[in-house]
């Protein structure tokens, strides 16, 4: 089983993260069937939205996932109370299937458990049937 270590992000890591985070998911939109620039507006506002204060935004908390010294993919959790919502996780693309995704995912439980949160929820678009 792969096993991979979260590293909080850098302040320098936060900006181009957050640029093709936003990017990736306005095409996800567009894919569920808005306009690309409906979708791109749409995004813009929804990282607006959840990140007013950017990485700062208290709740919010990004990491890079690493296998060795390998960056494999990456991890946004909020936090409120006891439970932990995923806004977003992924995996570099020429890193798929092989185990990385669930290796980050019970990396975010063991982060989740050490730190007192009970629950853990996502979101999966439906185009997503790899996620899924």
């Amino acid at each position: 089983m792969v096993d991979v270590r979260l590293e909080p992000m850098t302040e320098d890591q936060y900006g181009p993260w957050r640029a093709a985070a936003e990017a990736h998911y306005a095409r996800s939109v567009a894919a569920a069937g808005q306009s690309a620039q409906d979708a791109a507006r749409s995004a813009a506002d929804t990282y607006a939205q959840l990140l007013p204060q950017e990485a700062a935004t208290p709740g919010h908390h990004f990491w890079y996932a690493y296998d060795g010294d390998r960056r494999v993919g990456f991890l946004w959790v909020k936090v409120t109370g006891g439970a932990a919502f995923v806004y977003n996780v992924a995996v570099e693309a020429d890193l798929r299937r092989r185990g990385y995704g669930r290796a980050i995912m019970l990396a975010a439980e063991r982060w989740c458990r050490d730190n007192a949160v009970t629950r853990i929820g996502l979101h999966v678009f439906a185009h997503n049937t790899g996620a899924r």
